[in-house]
């Protein structure tokens, strides 16, 4: 199994992965984000969560909001000091159903997709 793995596919413990193909996670105020899909319920009060602090070039997160209500909006930060995203420490969902697709492309470089 291990020969197959590559890009976008890991093997651990004879089992082969597809990265990125976890279930969809549901997100709080606080929490770190997963490679994979993360999502938010309806919020009326602000959130701020971090990208994954040791991420591998390729990995992709994505970020959907839920209705987002009484201005409320969710801040997603760096996940560690040197990383930036789009040159940016953080960036911000501040619309209803609002999502956004980020990729670790490089050492400490998350681009917006």
């Amino acid at each position: 199994v291990s020969a197959m793995a590559g890009d976008g596919l890991t093997a651990l413990n004879g089992v082969l992965k597809v990265d990125g193909a976890s279930a969809p996670a549901v997100r709080v105020d606080g929490d770190d984000l997963t490679e994979g899909v993360n999502y938010f319920a309806n919020l009326s009060s602000n959130a701020a969560v971090s990208l994954p602090a040791s991420p591998e070039a390729g990995d992709f997160v994505y970020v959907k909001a839920g209705n987002l209500t009484s201005g409320a909006k969710i801040t997603i930060n760096k996940g560690s000091d040197a990383h930036r995203i789009d040159g940016q420490e953080s960036i911000k969902l501040e619309n209803a159903f609002a999502a956004v697709t980020c990729v670790y492309v490089a050492a400490n470089d998350w681009r917006i997709v």
